[in-house]
């Protein structure tokens, strides 16, 4: 039977309005890319600039050595060597609390001739950031309708604080591609293609969950409905897969890292002992505290800065017309990026970066302003992104 919107026209005359679209929707993606990747070089050039200048020359970084420095080095070590047992790590296992999506990337493709696991692994880091930045569009536009709206949200997201590990070999930029295309499958209620996305985004960061509690929050209603009303399986298995599968990646390596460590929460057995476990902010509330009573710095003073404007935007974010599904995404995100501690306050702007809608309401501020002006006001963004992560570099935090 003919749906009303067709009535009695052709399937193919039917689906003239997506081929239509495609046209658009692929110069959208294509022109978030170049901003993503405008952005991006800006930040190289400003970071190339900035180490060979005042208290950034004492960190004695090339450009090359500090897309390759700190956690990077965990990330090269799995890929070449699994999880192998590293004597000069506090605890034997100590290298599990990295999830292992991010270096088999590097693996797949640091065979090829001349490249090489450092290559790869920038390799990987690129192309994730441009596929992250075609997904944001799309975002963009299926949540607000607004095509200029949503590229100026990929630039803001481009910039935003710790935005210098999408440059680095860090796994931040693999795990927006695969968490930001999660969230357009679920726009289009495609729900096995959405927890195929979940689960590998379950793979290379524990913020996996965050992706999963939306497909599952998503998946749920239409699930429940069809059985209210006793419809048949066709209607209902696909959201029901998808809420079942969604957590599998993250479930599957939870369940490896209790085998190695021979404790049944062994990951955040590790997480706890390398000073990062779930500690429902008690780490921001003591900096809170030394910042205001104590023996401030700089360093300290800017990343609790960040931290509050990441609360107002989480606000207005949640604020806005969107999917449940969405802002529990949101939500989850910030939670766990403010509540793991007690250590590693500096890495909590990047471990804001997947919440990518916190971009819309600067977005919405930024959007009606010419062109001539955004592309400045992003620049400094962008610039003082970078400035802010080498500054944490020289009170020795780790971005």
């Amino acid at each position: 039977m003919l749906s009303s919107r067709t009535g009695n026209v052709p399937d193919s005359a039917a689906a003239a309005p997506g081929r239509r679209d495609a046209g658009p929707a692929a110069a959208l993606a294509a022109a978030g890319a170049l901003i993503y990747a405008a952005v991006r070089v800006l930040g190289l050039a400003a970071a190339a600039l900035l180490l060979r200048r005042g208290r950034f020359r004492g960190l004695h970084l090339s450009l090359a050595h500090l897309i390759v420095s700190w956690d990077s080095g965990r990330y090269l070590t799995i890929a070449a060597r699994w999880y192998a047992y590293l004597p000069s790590y506090r605890h034997p296992d100590s290298i599990l609390a990295w999830f292992p999506g991010y270096p088999l990337a590097i693996d797949a493709i640091s065979w090829l001739p001349g490249v090489g696991p450092r290559h790869a692994g920038f390799a990987v880091t690129i192309a994730a950031g441009l596929a992250a930045a075609c997904g944001l569009t799309r975002l963009g536009v299926a949540l607000t309708g607004d095509r200029r709206l949503s590229l100026v949200m990929v630039a803001v997201w481009a910039a935003a604080p710790g935005s210098i590990v999408l440059a680095m070999v860090y796994s931040e930029a693999l795990f927006c591609a695969l968490a930001v295309w999660a969230l357009v499958a679920l726009t289009g209620r495609r729900w096995l293609t959405a927890a195929a996305l979940a689960a590998a985004a379950g793979l290379v960061r524990g913020t996996g969950i965050a992706v999963s509690a939306a497909v599952i929050v998503a998946a749920l209603p239409p699930v429940i409905t069809a059985w209210r009303r006793r419809q048949p399986a066709a209607a209902w298995w696909r959201p029901a897969a998808a809420a079942a599968l969604s957590p599998a990646g993250m479930a599957g390596y939870w369940a490896y890292t209790a085998v190695r460590t021979g404790h049944l929460g062994g990951w955040a057995w590790l997480e706890r002992n390398g000073g990062n476990g779930f500690d429902w902010g008690q780490g921001v509330a003591e900096s809170l505290r030394t910042a205001l009573f104590g023996r401030s710095f700089p360093a300290l003073v800017m990343t609790l800065a960040v931290l509050a404007v990441a609360v107002l935007l989480t606000l207005c974010s949640l604020a806005e017309r969107f999917p449940l599904s969405m802002h529990v995404y949101t939500l989850a995100v910030v939670v766990t990026a403010f509540a793991s501690g007690p250590l590693y306050l500096s890495s909590k702007p990047r471990f804001l970066l997947p919440a990518v809608l916190l971009a819309v309401p600067v977005a919405r501020l930024l959007a009606p302003l010419p062109a001539w002006l955004i592309g400045p006001v992003i620049a400094v963004l962008g610039a003082a992104s970078v400035w802010f992560s080498l500054l944490l570099m020289t009170a020795g935090w780790a971005p």
